[in-house]
């Protein structure tokens, strides 16, 4: 873990010979015409209208421009000044606001939740009073994959005090901090406890406390509060091949989780003040570097993506708080990545080559990490620690198999249905209003001889339902851009009357974030 404690006295006299190393090695640094043809590459790899990069190098903003165009089929273009939505890079950004209240003794890491939040409550009692600050920033709650996150996305008209309320109902997938599982509804349970104790909103605290002193002054904590009239890259998604625009599916609630718009040029500020370990570009320090290195330590275990043990050498990974912990072909890193309908973006900052490279595009795509990847593998090359990998090649072959697999996961279960059965009942025994505890409620009715379902929660999440097989039909999302066709499976009590739905994704390749497995929805009428 002091191997990421950047200034520690120990790294500094271990690494000196080394540093002398990469300080020669790098006397040949890529040019900006070469991070010119990445990014070039992605765009056309990857369908992506428009991409934003910075590169930050030995206490310098090495690069900061824009790519293409800030909406397919408009002639106006990206540049480093245009925001983009970056997503769960949120997530280090509400770590370091809690490092604040740290800082002022307001609070402490491993302190109770509920001290802080009363109403704070897990399906566990006994994981109740033990769930810490910091276990809200780790991933280790014990809950499956994007639990809840229908409470939030796409669209839905949820409250931080919806989200607290609905975690009692979620059951566990695992045991207490025993494994890693990706979730966005308790950094929104961190957010609201930096409003708590701070006593002003989190996204004001975000902004005045942060990104100002940072001079991230184009950047705002949602895209709400982003300056009237700025530049906001337009996102897009491919629908049948075609490329179209979409909405995000994010509303201010999830500010604290993955609400931040932000520039090339703005994303270079957090990258010089997370090299410097909090400290701004002019030498003030924000966080102390006790406070730093604390968001920095790895705390909970994880997978390595297959892509990277396979090409980067990447065995060993870990989360923090609000950042991945790894390596890249051996060197220490932090990354995240983020992505909202329509935009995906990455950050991987290698503190010992004094490096952070930052890059978003207006695409739901693997193009930001393609770029990012590429361009962190030309300054380790020519340090002599790179191998040369095409990573918008591998990128691209990557999501082309998943995609591949998926299809053909969907296609075989067509394939091996039974097309000849009917529903048990007539559509109209079918038709009614079922709840879940931690979502609320959903309603199906009958419309021209079609079943049809309806969200309470999220308008998006309407569309009519195309029979499968028995008592299972799939929802056609009406928003065909939403991509994620979902089973809905009625149940039957043995008076033969349906007495709930269960639902899940028709295709392997649906976001996590559309958790429908995770619903129990029982009639209520």
């Amino acid at each position: 873990m002091k191997e990421f404690a950047f200034r520690s006295q120990a790294r500094l006299v271990i690494a000196c010979a080394t540093c002398l190393v990469f300080t020669l090695a790098f006397a040949a640094t890529p040019t900006s015409e070469m991070i010119d043809q990445s990014v070039r590459r992605a765009m056309e790899a990857f369908d992506a209208p428009g991409v934003t990069v910075a590169v930050v190098y030995d206490g310098e903003v090495y690069y900061a421009a824009g790519h293409g165009v800030v909406e397919a089929g408009s002639s106006k273009q990206v540049d480093d000044e245009t925001l983009f939505h970056i997503g769960s890079v949120s997530k280090a950004f509400t770590a370091a606001a809690l490092a604040i209240l740290a800082d002022e003794g307001k609070l402490a890491w491993d302190d109770q939740v509920i001290d802080y939040l009363p109403e704070f409550r897990m399906h566990d009692p006994w994981v109740t009073r033990e769930f810490t600050i910091r276990d809200l920033l780790t991933h280790r709650s014990g809950l499956p994959l994007g639990a809840g996150d229908l409470l939030m996305f796409p669209d839905a008209t949820s409250t931080p005090a919806d989200i607290i309320r609905g975690l009692r109902y979620l059951e566990p997938a695992t045991s207490f901090r025993s494994e890693f599982a990706y979730d966005n509804l308790l950094y929104v349970v961190a957010g609201e406890l930096v409003a708590r104790v701070s006593g002003m909103p989190f996204e004001s605290f975000l902004e005045q406390r942060l990104l100002e002193p940072l001079g991230m002054t184009d950047c705002a904590a949602t895209v709400g509060r982003a300056a009237r009239g700025a530049d906001i890259a337009t996102p897009h998604m491919l629908v049948n091949g075609e490329l179209q625009t979409t909405g995000t599916g994010m509303t201010d609630l999830v500010a604290a989780a993955g609400g931040i718009v932000c520039s090339a040029r703005g994303m270079a500020h957090w990258m010089l003040f997370v090299l410097n370990e909090g400290e701004t570009g002019d030498g003030r320090r924000l966080i102390s570097e006790e406070q730093f290195a604390e968001l920095i330590k790895p705390a909970t275990l994880r997978a390595t993506p297959g892509v990277f043990a396979k090409y980067a050498g990447a065995y060993l990974s870990a989360y923090a708080l609000g950042w991945g912990v790894s390596t890249f072909y051996g060197q220490p890193m932090l990354s995240h990545s983020g992505g909202v309908l329509g935009m995906t973006t990455y950050l991987a900052v290698l503190p010992r080559q004094n490096l952070a490279v930052f890059a978003s595009n207006n695409q739901m795509s693997s193009a930001a990490a393609a770029v990012v990847n590429d361009i962190v593998d030309q300054f380790l090359r020519d340090a002599g620690q790179g191998v040369g990998q095409d990573w918008i090649a591998l990128l691209g072959q990557a999501t082309a198999e998943r995609q591949a697999a998926a299809d053909e996961a969907v296609a075989a279960a067509w394939a091996s249905r039974n097309a000849d059965s009917r529903p048990s009942l007539p559509l109209d025994a079918y038709a009614g209003t079922y709840r879940d505890a931690w979502y609320g409620d959903i309603r199906i009715s009958v419309q021209d001889g079609t079943l049809w379902f309806y969200s309470g929660r999220s308008e998006p999440l309407r569309g009519p339902l195309e029979h499968f097989q028995y008592d299972t039909f799939v929802a056609r999302w009406s928003d065909r851009r939403l991509m994620a066709d979902a089973y809905v499976s009625f149940v039957l009590s043995p008076e033969g009357r349906v007495e709930r739905i269960r639902m899940k994704a028709e295709s392997p390749a649906t976001d996590f974030s559309f958790d429908f497995h995770d619903l129990d929805l029982q009639r209520v009428d």
